[in-house]
């Protein structure tokens, strides 16, 4: 079943912006995505802060460059500090930034790798149906950074151990965070972070540890 399929109708989304054009367009189109979702806006962080305080939503569609309080002139800043306390927060909304200028994510990106919730990025030009399908992956508790934001990868001595565990001896993911002494989300985490250094994405056909196998033997992650 889709993630988009099995969402909870008391899920919330909170969509900040401050441009009522663009308001105007994502919410609709949202709205047809996830009909059973509440969805709610803020127009500035002040404005968003009480709504998340008040609805912890289950995902935030944030533009980088707005207002911190009504009336006030937006600016990237702001937004790179709301992030940043997004993810910090024990909440840990899944993310989706939809911004004209997403560069600025660049000094996010260890706290983004690092992240509990699912994170998106994308070109606030991108059609709606991107838009869409990046709020599926975020929702799933998914990393996805545009090309333009990846560097080239460090790989966790962790993953790696992951990775042996699994394609060398056979454990299941369960007995892998027993050996390991961590948590299953925690080996769930680093299977995402796998898969977005190797650069897999899901894929209908394809199963994804496969995927991911095929790709960490080619770099010769695993022989």
């Amino acid at each position: 079943m889709s993630q988009r399929a099995s969402t909870d109708p008391t899920h919330t989304f909170l969509v900040i912006d401050d441009h009522e054009a663009i308001l105007e367009g994502t919410v609709p189109a949202l709205k047809r995505a996830y009909p059973t979702v509440e969805i709610f806006t803020a127009q500035d962080i002040q404005t968003a802060q009480t709504q998340i305080g008040y609805y912890h939503p289950t995902l935030v569609l944030l533009d980088l460059s707005v207002p911190p309080k009504p009336y006030a002139p937006a600016s990237a800043d702001v937004g790179i500090k709301f992030l940043k306390l997004l993810i910090e927060s024990k909440l840990a909304p899944n993310l989706l930034v939809v911004s004209t200028n997403i560069k600025p994510l660049v000094q996010l990106k260890p706290m983004i790798n690092a992240y509990e919730g699912g994170f998106a990025a994308m070109d606030k030009s991108s059609p709606i149906r991107e838009m869409i399908r990046l709020v599926d992956f975020a929702l799933r508790g998914s990393i996805y950074l545009p090309p333009e934001l990846r560097a080239r990868s460090e790989f966790d001595r962790k993953w790696l151990e992951v990775l042996t565990l699994k394609f060398q001896e056979g454990l299941t993911d369960k007995a892998i965070a027993e050996r390991m002494q961590v948590s299953d989300r925690t080996i769930r985490n680093y299977w995402v972070r796998l898969q977005d250094a190797l650069g897999i994405y899901d894929e209908p056909d394809k199963d994804l540890r496969i995927q991911i196998a095929i790709a960490a033997r080619k770099l010769g992650l695993l022989s």
